[in-house]
């Protein structure tokens, strides 16, 4: 293997420097009409043979409909990809989540459900006291207890068939996620669960939280064993109405930090602004973090200073503190974002992110804040095995110095250790999520592979690259038969 470069800029005269990169995402969220099954050609390296089992990722697939277009690309209808790695070879199959608001839309012809980002058209008459959200199912995949489940924050995920990915239905896992009245059940109420739930790799037990509806602010944190069962409901008081779309597990606590950034949950349900417009700043509140035990003691909230994260890299403890690696934002920029229009995503307001680390004292109650790296990252992975545990590593798509465009067009890999970092820039070209794969049970953090879906701009068409995660050389690229919009996250089963 060869030294690694601290920055590597793809392969020599690959960087086009003329190419306006929102023209590039513009032309990436155009939707994609086809769902296949196929094989893909490999145009470059191998599959290694040990690298066997499945990758899903889910992400908009489509974010305008009879000629009018989604205020945000999260509100665009999910789509699943999955890609069976066997043998070095791989196959690829796509398919739309057949939500409910999908489809509705769908026999319309048109919007006809408000979303986290959208409102309907036809201004206030056609908004107004319409409180559902649009359950977009575009955000995730969870694979646990051998039921694959596409999920969406603010409400039932949706499980899907692991192999031909048709949709069976939304889901209440067990009954966690029914609603505790019997009002909330009249008036069809739902018990989210969140985007980003997290397995204990020494437990197998899944945790997860979703923001529950009601006059007082709260969060459930549910708990399910190895197998799906439902093992526990917890709710927790909130100190706002606050937009949390992460969470960190350590071996003895969930911890959620909770931001001075909230819903106008007024205008939001009474249909005068979408959740995402309604988001504003309490210029007098602090971030709140609430450490939920895992043993089921009292809960626990320590302040510290105003901040946002949409993704947090990992956390562990050591009984008298607890250590948190986030992706930190001193402020949120929301609101509407027209992706098929470059003049939207150039005006788009741009907030870097800080890979820091907050060191929770439990004994004095304090919190320390310290910059780990300068480097712009997100969608932030890790080796599954170190969950919960300390960790060195991360991998994240990234803006290389100098980059201020909303569109994200390079590969990090973060030394949170050494504060070091290595960036390959691929530019115009946009990758996807870097989820990272261990190469065996047994070998170092780093020792294993990347998986991303790379939107290649001069093709119009997107591939998936296969990288080495030591260093960030390419192993293998493999080319699908359309493109696909830029997506969000995904998870890896391996075979066995």
């Amino acid at each position: 293997m060869r030294a690694p470069d601290p920055w590597i800029h793809g392969r020599p005269g690959d960087r086009d420097d003329a190419v306006d990169p929102c023209e590039v995402l513009a032309r990436a969220y155009e939707s994609v009409g086809e769902e296949l099954d196929r094989d893909l050609e490999i145009v470059e390296g191998a599959i290694p043979r040990e690298l066997a089992g499945t990758y899903y990722r889910n992400g908009p697939g489509r974010v305008a409909l009879g000629g009018e277009r989604y205020g945000h690309p999260f509100d665009g209808d999910g789509m699943v990809l999955r890609f069976a790695l066997e043998g070095g070879r791989v196959r690829y199959r796509n398919r739309y989540v057949r939500t409910r608001e999908l489809l509705d839309e769908e026999r319309a012809g048109r919007i006809v459900h408000r979303g986290f980002g959208t409102q309907r058209p036809g201004g206030l008459r056609a908004n107004l006291l319409r409180g559902r959200i649009k359950n977009a199912a575009n955000t995730s995949v969870l694979h646990h207890g051998g039921a694959l489940y596409a999920l969406w924050e603010g409400g039932w995920p949706h499980r899907l068939d692991p192999v031909s990915l048709a949709t069976i239905g939304r889901d209440d896992l067990d009954g966690a996620l029914a609603p505790e009245s019997r009002l909330e059940r009249a008036l069809g109420a739902e018990w989210p669960l969140c985007a980003h739930p997290s397995v204990d790799p020494a437990t197998g037990e899944l945790w997860a939280f979703g923001t529950v509806p009601g006059r007082t602010p709260r969060i459930a944190v549910y708990r399910f064993d190895r197998e799906g069962a439902r093992l526990g409901r917890r709710l927790v008081e909130m100190p706002r109405a606050a937009f949390v779309h992460d969470f960190v597990l350590t071996e003895t606590h969930a911890v959620l930090i909770v931001p001075p950034i909230a819903f106008d949950l007024g205008k939001a349900v009474l249909g005068l602004a979408s959740p995402a417009a309604s988001l504003h700043r309490d210029a007098t509140a602090p971030t709140t973090i609430v450490l939920v035990p895992r043993d089921g003691g009292p809960v626990r909230t320590i302040e510290t200073k105003p901040g946002f994260a949409f993704h947090h890299i990992n956390g562990w403890d050591d009984g008298r503190t607890v250590v948190i690696d986030t992706l930190r934002m001193d402020e949120l920029s929301m609101g509407s974002l027209d992706v098929l229009d470059p003049a939207s995503i150039r005006s788009a307001r741009v907030v870097p992110t800080t890979p820091t680390r907050m060191t929770i004292d439990l004994v004095r109650g304090r919190v320390e804040e310290e910059a780990r790296l300068h480097v712009d990252a997100e969608l932030p992975t890790i080796d599954p095995r170190r969950r919960g545990r300390a960790t060195r590593y991360a991998w994240a798509i990234a803006r290389p110095h100098g980059w201020s465009a909303l569109p994200i067009p390079a590969i990090a890999k973060l030394d949170l250790d050494r504060r070091a970092s290595q960036l390959r820039d691929l530019a115009p070209d946009l990758p996807g999520e870097p989820l990272f794969v261990p190469r065996s049970s047994t070998g170092a953090e780093d020792d294993g592979w990347l998986l991303s879906v790379v939107y290649r701009a001069r093709e119009h068409r997107s591939e998936l690259w296969v990288l080495d995660a030591r260093d960030l050389s390419t192993i293998a690229r493999e080319v699908l038969p359309h493109h696909v919009p830029p997506g969000f996250h995904g998870t890896f089963v391996a075979t066995g």
